[in-house]
């Protein structure tokens, strides 16, 4: 071989060399760009699923801001409330012509349940009154729940009736 040929060869080889350091280098910044790239589209992906769950929820509370409101009305706020509800109750009863007794109210709190107005009564009086009287309770308007009726026939056409209620408070 002449010293041009070997000249040129080496040149050859060093532009080759050359070449693919190059290209090794340009492929190994791709494969970053790459993977930078991957990591950017997983954390929009999540920012955008995040951004349309919030658009979900929002219209969600928006939606549901009546039925959120008629719902908060079905439990006593306070205590308190129970007075009201046992006023509408004895009135009701005396209306009806049944003589009515409150023979117990106690709060009831409960880590799983919640806080609960427990309620006693005692009426008496015609038998259709005390039924209708009792079915009352059954759907009352509030979180509530019979926890026992006891009925007697007392004298001639009069009924007794020992009601155990429970009312959910809900001081949110």
């Amino acid at each position: 071989m002449s010293a041009k040929t070997k000249k040129i060869f080496f040149i050859s080889l060093s532009v080759a060399a050359a070449a693919v350091c190059a290209f090794v280098l340009f492929f190994l910044e791709i494969r970053t760009q790459a993977l930078r790239l991957e990591e950017q589209v997983k954390i929009l992906t999540e920012n955008n699923t995040k951004e349309s769950s919030f658009v979900r929820l929002n219209r969600l509370v928006q939606e549901t801001e009546e039925d959120r409101a008629l719902l908060a009305t079905s439990f006593f706020k306070s205590e308190g409330d129970s007075i009201s509800f046992l006023g509408e109750i004895e009135t009701l009863a005396t209306s009806l012509g049944l003589t009515f007794e409150t023979e117990a109210l106690d709060k009831i709190e409960s880590k799983e349940k919640g806080e609960f107005l427990k309620m006693s009564f005692v009426y008496e009086g015609k038998k259709e009154t005390v039924m209708k009287f009792s079915k009352l309770f059954e759907v009352a308007p509030y979180h509530s729940r019979v926890e026992s009726l006891r009925l007697r026939k007392g004298s001639g056409d009069n009924w007794t009736a020992e009601l155990s209620m429970q009312i959910m408070i809900n001081s949110l």
